[in-house]
């Protein structure tokens, strides 16, 4: 009888026995490499995103990470990767977003990249974050990151007790995929308690190192490569970079690339995603409101997350369409009532380098649809980059940020008084 059952039971237990030790035993897989590491760097795959190998990685090469969400995959002529490459920028960027990611996402994120330790950064906010309910609990969950959040809660003990609080909280109010370890951490964390000394052992010795391992073995198998896309559209643009010559391209294009609509959006766009239902949106945002919302907690927590690293970041905020806003009957008046909110809880605390597309003098093709920069839009952004991206490292005197707990209350999250 046990005879049988062995044979039956004993391939499956020393199968499940392999994978544990494959998991746990600290072996270098050696999976990054600048190959990998190049391609990594515009895959925008959400492994990349939510593993630590190929950013940490890519910390000793020559990248600067620009952080966002799905804006980034608007890879025309302007975009960032292709002008960096075209005209040999020192620095190429590392792009880090997804449709649906937003700021705690990428707070955590940004707290386990060593990437940004001490270096800098670009970060793209995007206006329709801030809506009033916030990050959706699936939104959230879907970019969770079981190896991040083992980071932040094996760290919890050091920096802003509110700030570690916060975000113990707002991981267990979304509710996102976790064991039952992690989740009585977090309560313990989010009531003000140090873990125990169980679960620093679990967390240290068995969850973070089999994650890690997971993350070397395949954080970079089959993600997709754009750096033919990328060749193709540097093809397009001039040998010598020169603004004026680059706008008037730009704007053509976008003439020619937006001239099935009159709402200056891409073709393939308003073709799939608009046209058969374009009047189901006229007036339909003449009530929307991006004043009120936790993001604005959640956008706190990732500048805490800046400060920690001492990283320097120059802030993107991302326009929207104007001739979209006009049909869809969105006031003027809720975007630059958006655009002062976030501008002084920027400003107020010491981030001061912001490229502010939401009010530019000629909005004509600065977004390639509805709500992300495209064309004009990634040329402003990437005349502001290329003296940025001279050199990757912080200014030590661009790091001094005064952090004010404040922005973490609820109260300043509807707030229209500032």
């Amino acid at each position: 009888m046990w005879k049988k059952l062995f044979y039956i039971l004993g391939p499956v237990l020393i199968a499940g026995l392999a994978v544990i030790v494959l998991f746990l035993t600290p072996i270098n897989y050696r999976t990054a490499n600048p190959t990998s590491v190049k391609k990594a760097s515009t895959s925008l795959d959400a492994r990349v995103l939510k593993g630590d190998i190929m950013k940490n990685y890519a910390k000793n090469e020559n990248y600067i990470p620009i952080i966002g969400s799905s804006e980034l995959s608007r890879m025309d002529p302007f975009h960032p990767s292709v002008v960096a490459q075209k005209y040999h920028w020192n620095n190429q960027p590392f792009l880090q977003g997804n449709p649906g990611t937003a700021s705690l996402s990428q707070a955590l994120n940004v707290n386990s990249m060593q990437m940004t330790k001490n270096n800098k950064a670009v970060f793209i906010i995007s206006p329709q974050w801030f809506s009033q309910s916030g990050v959706s609990a699936a939104g959230f969950d879907y970019y969770f990151s079981p190896l991040q959040v083992d980071k932040f809660i094996l760290e919890s003990n050091t920096g802003d007790k509110k700030l570690n609080e916060y975000i113990a909280n707002r991981i267990l109010e979304l509710n996102p995929t976790v064991n039952y370890v992690k989740k009585e951490s977090l309560r313990r964390i989010a009531d003000g308690k140090q873990i125990t000394s169980n679960q620093r052992f679990y967390l240290k010795n068995i969850s973070e190192p089999g994650l890690t391992n997971q993350d070397k073995l395949f954080g970079s198998i089959g993600i997709q490569n754009n750096q033919g896309l990328i060749d193709k559209e540097a093809k397009k643009l001039p040998d010598n970079y020169n603004y004026d010559e680059l706008n008037d391209l730009a704007t053509n294009m976008a003439m020619d690339k937006s001239k099935n609509n009159d709402l200056q959006i891409g073709n393939k766009f308003f073709e799939k995603r608009l046209k058969k239902r374009i009047s189901k949106y006229k007036n339909f945002d003449n009530h929307i409101d991006y004043l009120h919302s936790p993001e604005y907690n959640d956008f706190q927590a990732l500048l805490y997350m800046f400060d920690r690293n001492h990283t320097q970041v120059m802030f993107v905020i991302q326009p929207v369409n104007r001739k979209w806003m006009k049909y869809t009957g969105m006031s003027p008046m809720v975007l630059n009532e958006f655009d002062a909110k976030v501008t002084y809880q920027l400003k107020s605390q010491g981030f001061d380098n912001i490229v502010d597309l939401t009010n530019v003098e000629n909005p004509n093709y600065i977004s390639e649809d509805t709500i992300h920069i495209g064309w004009r839009g990634w040329l402003m952004v990437d005349d502001k980059l290329k003296g940025f991206y001279k050199d990757k490292k912080a200014d030590p005197n661009k790091t001094r940020y005064h952090m004010n707990e404040k922005f973490l209350d609820k109260s300043w999250a509807n707030n229209i008084d500032f």
